[in-house]
């Protein structure tokens, strides 16, 4: 018997030792980092983070953040709300934005996510100028998204601006003749309108292209190792194919190269 209490002791000991490793692994796992980035609806890119397809800057987002082991979280809000959550530190940054030096205050740009197109939209008929710039749209009244960089570049032109929370709400402005012309960006707009199904035709003036990015907030405590996870996880998805996967699943593999429908000619 008194043999035995060694070898007792000894499954005891290796018992509690493999509980405690056992526990620390589970607790690891719970507490694995999650990720919260702040969305405004901007579809196809941004849908909603239940649908059944969120929006390929939603799907980009989450394979990136995963090749570093995070989950991603991506409530939805108007832009606006949207960035100021970001910029007080209330979620860990923002899906998407485009640079302004303004914001690198407040946020780290990652690598670029994608490209955007940029241009005026107008009731097919309505415009009977030629529009192939922003300083050709002057007298006229423009609406844009509020809180985009886009409402400054258009104030800069010298252009007469009335902004409103979301496309939708623009595209009923325009509508209705309360605006002369939409500034946004393509895609949005195009599938707004689509969804409104109001029969009229809109005329895309195309200004430009730029890059855009997913911004994390210097306010929260790991951001310069947050943004080189997601950095990271960029690069990865791109140079695997994942990336380029996503985008032709949304049936937008190459932004520049879209065929425009005939209602969008320039």
């Amino acid at each position: 018997m008194t043999r035995l209490r060694p070898i007792k002791l000894g499954i005891a000991i290796m018992a509690v030792t493999t509980f405690f490793a056992y526990s620390g692994q589970a607790h690891a796992t719970e507490t694995r980092r999650s990720v919260t980035m702040a969305c405004n609806p901007f579809p196809p890119s941004k849908i909603s983070e239940t649908a059944p397809l969120p929006g390929y800057d939603i799907e980009l987002l989450k394979a990136a953040f995963s090749v570093g082991n995070l989950t991603l979280k991506t409530p939805f809000y108007p832009w606006k709300r949207a960035y100021l959550l970001a910029e007080e530190g209330r979620v860990d940054g923002l899906c998407s934005c485009s640079y302004t030096v303004e914001r690198e205050a407040d946020m780290l740009y990652s690598a670029e996510l994608g490209r955007i197109r940029i241009g005026l939209f107008s009731i097919a008929g309505r415009i009977s100028r030629k529009i192939t710039s922003l300083g050709d749209a002057r007298n006229l009244r423009i609406g844009v998204v509020g809180g985009y960089n886009l409402e400054n570049t258009a104030e800069n032109a010298g252009l007469t601006v009335i902004t409103a929370t979301r496309e939708q709400i623009l595209l009923g402005m325009l509508y209705n003749n309360r605006i002369d012309m939409i500034y946004s960006f393509r895609e949005p707009v195009m599938v707004a309108h689509k969804a409104r199904n109001t029969g009229l035709a809109l005329r895309y003036h195309e200004t430009s292209q730029a890059p855009y990015y997913s911004c994390i907030s210097r306010k929260i405590d790991d951001a310069p190792a947050l943004l080189n996870t997601l950095n990271n996880g960029i690069k990865t998805i791109r140079a695997n194919g994942v990336y380029q996967n996503i985008l032709e699943k949304y049936g937008v593999a190459d932004v520049t190269d879209i065929k425009q429908p005939t209602a969008w000619t320039n």
